[in-house]
């Protein structure tokens, strides 16, 4: 059991100085009965651009789900935005955007509630019992599950779909919903590059985070490079550069569709492509200003 704060346990980084301060602060308070790190700096990780995530576990009495305690007053005041969320009856966590930018997540808990399962690196405990159950843990590993022939097929068709719908937004003279109907499918042209790489499906992106996306994009840029964002990084700034975009868009799904297909043995929609193809073809023709601007 760590009895006492050793400053030179955290990390040379940059988030350490105001860390070590207020653990200092923390741990002058006889209310606090552990302090432990965790996410990034507690798997050894950490970048200068890291969150930093703290953990508090207080003696039961002294646990206020809706305030901070006084001995992190320094960080609450140099905090520009603080966000509080209630896991339950047992766990606050204060998500808070710093005067210098820093991120930090400050969950706090009273001794009766379990500490959360994740990895986790230690930096004072004053209760044997307590800290015995800070041994161990680790994150759950980002593990997607395999592909599922009949999901890419229906993923693939409802990118058909939508593609289609992008003509009815333009000729509705709201070329900022088009582009974010084509921001949405470049997700999902990511989400196809992903399944080819890996045979696994990371679902949707926008139900991914930061932590979860990252495994994705990693495996996407070591397959496809630079490749990937020259097609998905394009300029979106007039209703020609959507159009433009649209274009090799269809062009890559159109192929990495038919490559999946094969490979994870489903039909590929043939025929909703070539619809989608005929009447993006008609709709350019009835749309000169579109086509020539």
């Amino acid at each position: 059991m760590i009895t006492s704060f050793d400053p030179t346990i955290l990390p040379d980084l940059p988030q350490s100085q105001r860390l070590a301060a207020l653990v200092a602060d923390l741990w002058a308070d006889p209310n606090v009965v552990a302090l432990w790190l965790g996410g990034s700096l507690a798997r050894g990780e950490a970048d200068r651009y890291s969150d930093v995530d703290l953990h508090v576990a207080l003696l039961p009495e002294a646990y206020d789900p809706e305030a901070i305690p006084e001995s992190a007053g320094k960080l609450a005041t140099a905090a520009v935005v603080r966000l509080r969320f209630s896991f339950g009856p047992g766990t606050t966590l204060w998500h808070m955007l710093l005067e210098d930018g820093e991120i930090y997540d400050l969950s706090l808990q009273p001794t009766t509630q379990e500490p959360a399962f994740e990895a986790r690196l230690v930096l004072a405990c004053r209760d044997e019992a307590f800290g015995a159950k800070l041994i161990g843990g680790a994150d759950r590993s980002v593990d997607f599950p395999p592909a599922v022939p009949e999901d890419i097929a229906r993923a693939i068709a409802f990118y058909w779909i939508n593609q289609q719908k992008g003509q009815k937004v333009l000729h509705r003279g709201m070329p900022l919903l088009a582009w974010q109907g084509e921001y949405l499918m470049r997700q999902d042209l990511i989400r196809f590059w992903y399944i080819l790489a890996t045979g696994n499906d990371c679902g949707p992106l926008h139900r991914l985070t930061i932590h979860t996306l990252t495994p994705v994009i990693r495996a996407v840029q070591a397959e496809y490079g630079a490749d990937a964002l020259a097609l998905v990084g394009q300029p979106l700034r007039t209703e020609a550069e959507i159009i433009a975009e649209a274009a090799d868009l269809r062009e890559e799904i159109a192929r990495i569709g038919r490559v999946l297909a094969e490979k994870f043995d489903f039909a590929y929609p043939s025929t909703a492509e070539a619809t989608v193809r005929r009447t993006w073809q008609e709709f350019l023709a009835a749309h000169p200003v579109a086509r020539a601007e």
